[in-house]
């Protein structure tokens, strides 16, 4: 559905998506690898890059529930609560597959499990279907970023949030 949204209306509606695709691809890409890169030296790294995730994603669900009081256009709602669905989404997947990691990492070697099984348990079975989901929703995020550009909402959006009257 194309609505006939201002300028700064584009703008706010692009916020979340903006952050959401901050978090997906620099901080679950690149701090990743080079948290990855470190992680023989320190942690603190891995550390940061979950504190960062979970922030941005904690920002992003706080302004879209505030977004459903305060905010005045439909438009600008309806977009950050589509992209609080998908930081919701990807919180519970960060949460799900990051503790299915940490117990494989960690239970491999209270197993007695060599350090190469170990890793590739943890990798395939637990960092694998994560990074897929990061890929998959950065594709999803960048066309709900590129729709708010555009004056437009999906039309999942419109099913769970439909229109004011005077909009239809």
């Amino acid at each position: 559905m194309e609505i006939q949204a201002s300028e700064p209306e584009r703008l706010r509606a692009r916020h979340l998506h903006a952050i959401l695709l901050f978090n997906l691809v620099v901080n679950h890409i690149f701090l990743f690898l080079m948290a990855l890169t470190l992680i023989h030296q320190s942690n603190k790294p891995l550390m940061l890059m979950i504190l960062i995730s979970v922030s941005l994603l904690s920002y992003i669900l706080v302004r879209a529930k505030h977004a459903l009081k305060a905010e005045p256009s439909w438009y600008v709602c309806c977009h950050w609560q589509f992209a609080a669905k998908r930081a919701r989404l990807f919180l519970m997947l960060f949460l799900a597959l990051g503790s299915l990691t940490l117990a494989l990492y960690y239970g491999g070697h209270a197993l007695g499990m060599q350090k190469v099984a170990t890793w590739a348990l943890t990798g395939g079975l637990g960092a694998f279907p994560f990074m897929a989901s990061v890929l998959g929703l950065v594709v999803i995020e960048f066309d709900a970023e590129h729709q708010a550009k555009n004056g437009k909402i999906p039309a999942g959006a419109i099913a769970n949030y439909p229109p004011p009257e005077e909009i239809k």
